[in-house]
């Protein structure tokens, strides 16, 4: 076994860094430790006294505590490259994050996967962990979506060969395990074989159809959005993730289910964070200092961020705690409370100090582009309807992804069911945007406040074909086009106005650096709320989600209107009753 650093671990050679006078909460035993920290390249090789370097920070009673570790993220969904992300993330107290690279799979299959690692390979701010996108398609009926890439059993092993694979990505195909799929059957056997962890997705699942899906080997879930279920998960042997993103926010409600003695099988999770929302509020520490300030302990919440992801994901050699010949991924912060970071500190190298984050190159690998849609004449958009009628309505769930079904009387005028922003009622279409076939599907939705115009995105979970919601065709179709026309990305129009954030990286993220992608976001924010009348906080957000056909209970893909029940596959509807 070759220890580099056995002489300075032994104190017998001057370390190459100490962190002096640190109080370093363990989250090994639970406890502030008041310590030393001799650390030499990108290793923690001893605690305690007697140790000597020729360089020395004194942290002055400072705390220091293991980097943070969020549990399950889509990068893509911070709309920045891997780079551009990490930089954000590692002033915030970051040391690795565990990405399930489904978006950039599903728009690219094998090259999308490829560019996300290499893209985050040495980016020099965090680790960045994969767990391989279980399903690519979502779903395997091409009557439900048009899917843009297919990763069966046979890719998924070649993905499986990176070293920086942990696990196999979020099992949303809950029917194709309940009901044993073969091809979903094969995946999971390929990863347990390889001792990697199998992510869950089971959305409302509970009873013995949970009890099921846990049996066939599915470990974590991060989808509770009330505490019965998540209680129900933790009990029945599952690793529970409390996520807060910028769409999905259920800390609130989960976080009665810390009890300082289940630690260990909880942690935290951003699944999908904007970019505004990564500045303004921070990432991890967010949801630690949220934890803290709603009364749980500071050390078990810190264990939540750190220990728990780093055992589970099986990287408890080198992440997750303190010790000698862990990472010196670490953080030096003013009090348990804030965890805002003075310094912060990625493999020994500090990124971040003074307020500052220390810049250096980060790779540019290349993506080719993957917008190919061709959209349908204005008049294909209207909905005929003889004589007077009921409509189905996506019903959006504030500050979930959650939608509910509901029945309305249709407006009609000229013989065409048409928009009512008095009753909050707005039109949506998905459009097919990779193979150029044509496709789109239409449907009713009520949530987003809309009162006039349209809003339109490429990114559209899983298949992220191109989602567009409004009150009129016109600026519907024109919102979509472009969309289309910058390669991809997020857009607002009202007639000849219009605002967007071009994402011409797979149409899901900007090339651009993080403030340019803030700034533009921002002004599509506002351009949503004061030209188009916008009373939903995050619309963009919302509108990701609407074409998702694995999660309850009414959902729009380019193949038309789909009704989702829990564990069940989606059942296509009528928009008309």
């Amino acid at each position: 076994m070759n220890k580099p650093y056995r002489e300075e671990a032994c104190a017998r050679k001057k370390a190459g860094l100490i962190l002096k006078n640190c109080r370093l909460v363990n989250v090994l035993s639970g406890e502030i430790e008041p310590t030393d920290i001799a650390i030499c390249g990108a290793q923690i090789v001893g605690l305690g006294q007697g140790y000597e370097a020729d360089r020395v920070i004194d942290v002055a009673g400072r705390y220091v505590y293991p980097g943070f570790i969020d549990a399950h993220i889509h990068l893509e969904s911070t709309k920045l490259t891997v780079p551009e992300a990490a930089r954000m993330m590692a002033r915030c107290g970051t040391a690795a994050v565990v990405t399930d690279p489904h978006e950039i799979g599903n728009v690219a299959g094998l090259d999308g996967l490829a560019y996300q690692m290499d893209a985050a390979a040495d980016n020099g701010y965090l680790d960045v962990f994969f767990v391989i996108p279980s399903c690519v398609p979502t779903l395997t009926d091409p009557s439900i979506e048009s899917a843009p890439a297919t990763l069966d059993a046979q890719k998924l092993r070649m993905a499986a060969q990176h070293e920086a694979v942990v696990g196999l990505g979020e099992l949303m195909n809950v029917p194709g395990i309940l009901f044993g799929d073969p091809e979903v059957l094969r995946k999971m056997a390929d990863f347990r074989a390889r001792g990697l962890v199998l992510d869950g997705h089971a959305p409302m699942l509970g009873g013995p159809a949970l009890n099921a899906y846990i049996y066939m080997g599915v470990q974590s879930d991060h989808e509770s959005t009330h505490l019965d279920e998540a209680r129900e998960k933790l009990r029945r042997g599952m690793f529970v993730m409390i996520r807060e993103g910028s769409s999905e926010k259920n800390l609130d409600a989960l976080l009665p289910l810390v009890n300082g003695k289940n630690t260990a099988r909880l942690m935290f999770a951003s699944d999908d964070l904007d970019p505004s929302d990564l500045q303004a509020r921070g990432h991890i520490n967010h949801l630690v200092a949220r934890a803290v300030g709603a009364g749980v302990d500071p050390i078990t919440a810190i264990q939540m961020a750190t220990l728990s992801p780093a055992c589970y994901f099986n990287l408890q050699h080198r992440l997750g705690a303190v010790f000698p010949g862990a990472d010196a991924s670490l953080v030096i912060a003013p009090d348990l409370v804030h965890f805002e970071p003075d310094i912060v500190l990625h493999r020994g190298a500090i990124v971040f100090q003074d307020g500052r984050l220390v810049e250096h190159d980060t790779p540019r690998p290349h993506l080719h582009p993957t917008m190919n849609c061709k959209l349908p004449a204005l008049e294909a958009l209207q909905i005929r309807a003889g004589a007077p009628c009921d409509i189905r309505v996506i019903d959006l769930v504030s500050g979930q992804i959650l939608t509910r079904e509901s029945r309305e009387h249709a407006a009609i005028q000229d013989d065409r069911i048409i928009a009512d922003p008095a009753r909050d009622i707005a039109k949506t279409c998905v459009f097919e945007r990779h193979h150029g076939s044509g496709a789109f599907g239409i449907a009713f939705v009520r949530g987003f406040g809309i009162k006039r115009g349209a809003i339109g995105s490429s990114v559209g979970h899983d298949s992220h074909n191109l989602v567009v919601v409004g009150t009129n065709d016109a600026d519907m179709l024109a919102c979509a086009r472009l969309i289309c026309s910058m390669g991809g990305g997020q857009a607002a129009v009202l007639g000849s106005e219009s605002a967007a954030l071009p994402l011409p990286v797979a149409g899901l993220m900007s090339d651009a650096p993080a403030q340019s992608v803030i700034d533009a976001e921002q002004c599509l924010d506002q351009f949503c709320s004061q030209k188009l009348g916008i009373t939903h906080p995050r619309p963009m957000a919302a509108l990701s989600f609407m074409s998702l056909p694995v999660i309850p209970e009414l959902r729009i893909t380019d193949q038309g209107l789909f009704s989702i029940a829990p564990g069940g596959y989606p059942q296509k509807v009528p928009v008309i009753l």
